[in-house]
């Protein structure tokens, strides 16, 4: 079935406006959308037939025309190119654009990393049969590296890890030194003076491009991605995929690093002037604060991406992981971008709801991320009867819609009460998610907590 929900809606709103009237006006009206960008954007391993882009959700979602021009593999440098030589119906779908996203910065940072975890590969005799150092690419993407890295065979890089003591320490030394020259623009690490890469090369270009497409449009509203961290492996996968020796501790290594690259990408972005910035790393990794990240609560990019699941590679015996998002995390940047944008849709029937009621593990949905989802439809979980407060009458409507769904009587509550009752968001609406809300509201009344009904969510799940 292609895409079958989205034709309907179209259709729904070409001959209604439904869509116009359910966007609040806290935000400008929105028409035109232009997104530009890499594969992220273009929706790399996506299924045509049944998943939807970040650009598709946000065009659905707003009643709005949407042009998506992004590029597999695009960097900043290509982005500034594009933007240089657009055709002239391109030039004009920039200049009659209400809203630019892009979404850029990924593949220089891949680009640069693959490069130097090649060359190290390399020089210690851990790529695959047949390759060389002269085979490696000036500009290789993470399949280039997956492909032409022993990983998990004999003599690859898993057995040299773990049976080698001193192998650790010298990966954690190249790893700190590849996340210092893309982070520091002074001092030195192990192999030199830090280079930058993020400030001399990659926010210039970034500054490039807006400039470019604000000549064409100066009107539009630009709003740029942060790079989320792909590296947050669940601890459960960790432990199970490589256990607890050398090779799980190198992997705790990469988390932390390209945290603070990324973060270091974050915070670099906020000060290019003329946009609007999506924190799509903040939402990924859906913890208050970086330091949070560990171990145990590595962050929830796994939970957005396939990174977990195994791919068969494009060349002869080879696996790899997929970085990128899943439909859970294009669903999660759509409600980011709209965040920004500003306006809400109460429709419950869109596709942006209608993703995320058909996602099979939506309880694992991150706190942090479902309260940027749930503000986009303008709800606030456990309080059913609307009077501003979750309490013991909350829980007690909750526990007499439970009744009435055992008995396979019908049902009382509308479809806005059943996404506010279904306080745990598992697609239940029981007596768990009364229970919830009682624990809410005796912490509350005790005066012992102050926080907001998501925080206490967040701490249920920790």
């Amino acid at each position: 079935m292609k895409k079958f929900l989205s034709f309907i809606m179209s259709a729904a709103i070409a001959v209604s406006s439904t869509a116009v009237i359910n966007a609040s006006a806290e935000g400008e009206n929105v028409e035109n959308m232009v997104i530009f960008g890499d594969s992220i954007a273009r929706g790399y391993g996506l299924d045509p037939e049944t998943e939807y882009t970040y650009g598709d959700i946000c065009a659905d979602y707003l009643g709005c025309n949407v042009e998506n021009y992004a590029v597999d593999g695009l960097d900043t440098s290509e982005l500034c190119d594009l933007l240089e030589t657009l055709s002239e119906d391109k030039k004009q779908a920039v200049s009659n654009a209400d809203v630019v996203v892009i979404s850029i910065g990924g593949n220089d940072i891949i680009h640069y990393s693959a490069k130097k975890i090649l060359d190290y590969a390399a020089r210690r005799n851990l790529l695959k049969e047949g390759y060389t150092a002269d085979d490696i690419p000036e500009d290789p993407g993470m399949s280039a590296m997956m492909n032409m890295i022993n990983f998990r065979g004999e003599g690859g890089l898993k057995e040299y890890v773990n049976n080698n003591p001193l192998a650790i320490l010298e990966l954690n030394k190249e790893l700190k030194s590849l996340s210092m020259n893309l982070r520091l623009t002074t001092g030195n690490n192990a192999y030199g003076a830090n280079e930058g890469v993020i400030h001399n090369n990659i926010m210039p270009n970034i500054d490039k491009a807006v400039k470019t497409i604000d000549a064409i449009n100066p009107d539009a509203r630009i709003i740029v991605q942060t790079v989320y961290q792909p590296m947050q492996f669940s601890p459960t996968f960790v432990q199970s995929e490589y256990g607890s020796g050398s090779y799980s501790m190198m992997l705790t290594q990469i988390r932390e690093d390209f945290n603070l690259v990324m973060d270091t990408f974050r915070e670099e972005l906020k000060a290019i002037d003329g946009i609007e910035v999506a924190d799509v790393f903040y939402q990924f990794t859906s913890l208050k604060q970086l330091s949070d990240s560990c171990d145990a609560t590595p962050g929830y990019s796994y939970y957005f991406t396939n990174i977990q699941e195994p791919l068969e590679a494009e060349t002869e015996g080879g696996k790899t992981k997929d970085f990128h998002p899943n439909q859970k995390g294009h669903l999660a940047i759509a409600s980011t971008i709209l965040d920004v944008i500003g306006v809400k849709n109460t429709d419950l029937n869109g596709l942006y709801t209608t993703i995320f009621k058909n996602i099979s593990d939506n309880k694992y949905y991150p706190t942090i991320a479902y309260k940027t989802f749930m503000n986009g439809i303008d709800l606030v979980p456990g309080d059913v009867n609307g009077d501003g407060l979750i309490d013991t009458v909350d829980a007690s409507a909750i526990r007499s819609e439970y009744a009435l769904i055992s008995a396979k009587k019908p049902e009382t509550f509308d479809d806005r009460q059943k996404m506010i009752a279904n306080i745990n968001h598992d697609q239940f609406v029981d007596t768990v998610d009364a229970t919830v809300i009682q624990m809410y509201y005796a912490k509350l009344s005790a005066g012992t907590y102050t926080d907001d009904i998501f925080a206490f969510l967040d701490t249920l799940e920790k």
